[in-house]
This record gives C-alpha cells, structure tokens and sequence, in this order.
C-alpha cells in the first residue's frame, strides 16, 4: 500500500496578479515560501522515498524547502502546469479585447481546446497519468511538487470519469492532497491539507 502525495507550489505574483500563466516561470514570494514551510510541517509526519517535481522555479523551490530528508529532487517537464499558449501572461479581460474568439472556443469546448500553441486540458491529463503509471510504484509513497492543473486532472481521473471532477478541487498554493492506494484502488485520504 503506497501513497501519492500531491502538494502545490507556494504563491507567486502571478497568482496574485490574476493572469492566466503555465509555463511563465515567476519565483515564490515571501508567503509563497511560508506556505512552503508549513507543508514540510505536515510532511514531517509522512514517510517518503522519491520526490518528483516539476521543473519551473515554483514547484522547484517549494519541492527544495518541503524535502526535510534532503534526498535529490527529480526535475520533470512532465509535472509542469498547464500550456496557455497564447492566453499566458493576459487576465480574462484583457483576452476577451484580445482574442474573443479563442476565449469563446476555450469556453464552448474546455477540454480539447490547446489555447493555441499551448496544449488542452486533456493533453495535459494524459499527460500526468502517463507519468504516474509509467513512473511511479504504487506501493511506496511518493511526492509529486507540482500545479493546480496538473492535481486537478489527476484527481478527477481517480475520482471520476475523465474530467468529469476537474473544476470540483480547490487546493491552495501550498496545499497538499494524499491519494492512498490498496492492491492499485485509489482511496481519497486528504484533500487541501494545510495550504
């Protein structure tokens, strides 16, 4: 019986300044760090043996402060946020002005539409599915440092059919979610713990 222990990147400034930004790649602020130390606080109490993390300097520096064992990281591009292509970098506003049109094509089918040198939803499910199935062993627990999209999916291909559950999550900048999983049957043992 093992566990994935999914935690999100502390808070940048572009999460306050309400953009859309996957790939941009902005450091932590102040509070981003904090939210950092109290998920190592919880991990504390969890017993781990691989961290994962994806490479943008967010999930990076959180991952470098929650790793009280101080065993190496393992960078990957496959746990990175979402691809916003064209939308990364705009507020909502600012795209309908810009680009109605995709805004409009991004709303009417969520799922498959790739913002337009980015990649879809569902891309980036498969994504983060590929990678836990192709990677990880389910009988160990492991840490994945990664973005609220990259949870996201995973918790509703776990806990739902498809995306069905995508919009249905709300884990915080720092927050961690614990997926247990007994003979490969994933059972739901934290959500939006700390964070």
């Amino acid at each position: 019986m093992g566990k994935i222990i999914l935690v999100r990147h502390g808070e940048t400034e572009l999460n306050t300044a309400g953009v859309f930004f996957g790939i941009m790649d902005p450091i932590l602020t102040p509070e981003g760090m904090e939210q950092a130390e109290s998920a190592k606080k919880i991990l504390k109490e969890l017993e781990y043996h691989k961290i994962y993390t994806s490479d943008l300097k967010r999930a990076k520096e959180t991952a470098e402060i929650i790793n009280y064992k101080k065993i190496n990281l393992v960078l990957t591009k496959e746990l990175r946020e979402i691809n916003f292509g064209i939308f990364e970098g705009y507020s909502y506003q600012q795209l309908l002005e810009k680009y109605p049109a995709e805004v409009k094509k991004s709303q009417e089918d969520w799922e498959n539409y790739n913002y337009e040198t980015g990649e879809s939803v569902l891309q980036l499910q498969k994504r983060a599915i590929d990678f836990i199935e192709k990677e990880l062993d389910l009988n160990k627990n492991t840490v994945l440092v990664t973005h609220w999209g990259v949870i996201n999916t995973i918790l509703s291909h776990y806990f739902s059919v498809g995306l069905n559950a995508y919009w249905k999550f709300s884990v915080k900048n720092g927050g961690i979610v614990i997926i247990e999983f007994s003979e490969g049957y994933p059972i739901l043992k934290g959500l939006n713990i700390g964070g």
